[in-house]
């Protein structure tokens, strides 16, 4: 196997570990386990989560008290959260290893090591903005700027990987055929405006789960059933967005279906987008009518940002860095 294959497997792992943290933090907001760890690096104060509180010491409260917020432990939050920094870390050694692959593409292929030498660095802020959302007892900015970092991470993970395809199907002597799939330039600032349409509306998804966490926590997490209607005017404007990015996106698809003999390849992406909204608008419908189920709740963030990662490898995939045709 030549290096280039090798290296596509690589960021390839790379993009489905990225994936798993992005469940992973899901999963801990769902379920509440934000503060299951009141310190970090550690977790109680050990590297090693303890299975009871008579492990803890008698004064673990006051001790591992958090902007006045007595701790709590609950076994199944605390090792929840833990789990959650183990996939973490492993997807940041992931991305260091990645790097010190890339070190032999600096002369052949040098964007492919700054791209993943980026990755590094935008891991290690991630897992700072991390340690400073648990010191900040889950404060609502910090939320959406550690949603934010993941978000660009995923981007550039992405674009990287669309990169090292191009450069995979050149040494198979298909570039060619590769370049040819580009669609024409007209059709650019659509597919960027869905892009932005969909950043916001997982932002404004990450609204609503900061309203739901008050709720919840005020509820002590009881009571499931009332939290939708409490949640106000960003949940009603939440469902309303969702009903535009669809029909944007139904319309586009169309618009390729018309033209689907010139551009087959982009027609097909774009319809695997349309069905994986219409998977992302079913799981928040359970969501609204059947009382926010926990399991619900990560698969929908992991569709929308499956969503926007689709959006975003058909730009680089069909618009950035080849020749568009006309049509």
């Amino acid at each position: 196997m030549n290096r280039i294959n090798r290296f596509y497997i690589i960021v390839l792992i790379t993009l489905i570990t990225i994936y798993l943290v992005i469940l992973a933090g899901g999963i801990v907001r769902s379920t509440g386990s934000g503060m299951g760890c009141p310190d970090w690096p550690k977790c109680f104060g050990s590297y090693m989560p303890p299975t009871e509180e008579s492990q803890l010491p008698a004064d673990y409260k006051e001790k591992y008290a958090v902007q006045g917020h007595p701790a709590e432990f609950n076994v199944y939050k605390t090792w929840t959260e833990y789990g959650n920094r183990l996939i973490g870390a492993v997807g940041g050694i992931i991305v260091f290893l990645q790097c010190l692959y890339a070190i032999r593409f600096i002369k052949t292929n040098p964007k492919f090591f700054w791209l993943s030498l980026l990755l590094v660095f935008l891991m290690g802020f991630q897992g700072v903005l991390g340690a400073k959302l648990v010191f900040s007892f889950l404060k609502p900015i910090m939320i959406t700027l550690h949603m934010a970092v993941a978000l660009l991470i995923l981007g550039v993970l992405i674009y990287l990987f669309i990169e090292v395809h191009k450069a995979k199907l050149a040494l198979e002597g298909i570039q060619e055929g590769f370049e040819q799939d580009a669609v024409s330039k007209k059709y650019a600032w659509v597919i960027w405006v869905f892009i932005l349409m969909t950043a916001l509306q997982i932002f404004l998804g990450t609204e609503v789960r900061e309203e739901i966490d008050i709720i919840s926590f005020t509820l002590s997490y009881e009571h499931r059933e009332s939290w939708i209607d409490g949640i106000g005017s960003i949940f009603i404007i939440h469902r309303s967005y969702s009903i535009l990015l669809t029909l944007a996106t139904l319309y586009f698809t169309y618009v390729l279906y018309q033209n689907r003999d010139t551009y087959a390849k982009a027609y097909k992406h774009a319809l695997a987008i349309t069905y994986i909204i219409g998977v992302e608008i079913l799981a928040g419908i359970i969501l609204a009518y059947f009382a926010l189920p926990a399991w619900a709740q990560p698969v929908h963030l992991l569709l929308a940002t499956i969503l926007l990662g689709a959006q975003i490898a058909f730009v680089f995939r069909f618009m950035v860095g080849q020749n568009r045709r006309s049509v």
